[in-house]
């Protein structure tokens, strides 16, 4: 694995992040019913021209921080679930706390009763204090797959699949050996925490998509103010397409919330990615 070093800035910033974030999770726990513009959501569509995976679907959710079970929660998985996804991804920020896992094993186990799911860690997942083991253990469990640092195939009968999964690039984590090479018909769908996934990308990776979390969208956009939360690691990327001359990349804004239980004109957001053949993706372009 390749060990990067984080800088001070970095280390500090992060240091606040995870002595704020319990506490703060703890407190506004106890008015669980104060939650301020995460009740409804928008979805947004992505299409990837690849004709071996024409026809197919799947859903991208991200930033959970699922502490406790709301009833937004299964108004999300309604949605999914009227989406008929062939695969569900999730890219970290899981939970907060210890005390969250039930309930966000409670979420995952009813999104996998709509589609095999795919997850990958957060800052906030390291945060927490629940071993990694821990999270790979009750995935098991419940028929999840947990990728930290590696990668799921998938044969689609005329193509393959390739999933890699890094642990958070914020926390420099991330061990992008896990990508695989190219190979004929294959899609590689890289997922991961933090927009700053794209930076540590290089020439020789085989990845024809990116998606990943992090950023909440900026959880609050006044107008007239630039957005001004964003955590370390999204390098000003705030949400929506990002692209260097090799990869591109999507940063969804999440469905929770981070710090306080407040967005401001940034709803939580479902992604969805279709697959389209080249006639199809002509027509639409």
């Amino acid at each position: 694995m390749t060990v990067r070093q984080i800088s001070w800035p970095d280390r500090i910033r992060s240091w606040v992040g995870s002595c704020l974030s319990e506490p703060l999770y703890r407190l506004f726990s106890l008015v669980p019913d104060l939650e301020v513009g995460l009740g409804q959501h928008e979805v947004t569509t992505i299409t990837q021209v690849h004709g071996p995976l024409a026809g197919r679907r799947a859903v991208h959710l991200t930033d959970l921080h699922l502490d406790r079970y709301q009833p937004r929660h299964d108004r999300i998985v309604e949605a999914v679930q009227e989406l008929s996804p062939d695969w569900i991804f999730i890219t970290g920020d899981l939970l907060n706390v210890p005390e969250g896992l039930p309930h966000l094993f409670r979420f995952l186990a009813n999104l996998r009763s709509v589609a095999p799911v795919f997850v990958t860690l957060g800052n906030h997942d390291h945060y927490s204090g629940v071993p990694p083991s821990d999270f790979s253990r009750l995935a098991d469990r419940h028929g999840i797959t947990l990728l930290v640092n590696q990668t799921a195939y998938i044969p689609t009968g005329v193509g393959e699949l390739a999933i890699a999964g890094v642990d958070d690039p914020s926390l420099h984590r991330a061990d992008l050996s896990c990508v695989p090479p190219p190979a004929h018909r294959r899609f590689t769908l890289l997922l991961a925490h933090a927009p700053n996934i794209l930076d540590q990308l290089r020439e020789h990776h085989a990845v024809d998509l990116v998606l990943c979390g992090h950023s909440h969208g900026g959880q609050w956009r006044f107008p007239g103010i630039p957005t001004f939360w964003l955590p370390p690691g999204c390098n000003g990327r705030i949400a929506g397409k990002h692209e260097t001359s090799r990869h591109r990349l999507y940063i969804n804004r999440g469905i929770g919330w981070s710090f306080m239980p407040f967005r401001y004109r940034c709803k939580p957001e479902i992604g969805v990615i279709d697959w389209v053949n080249e006639q199809a993706g002509a027509r639409a372009a």
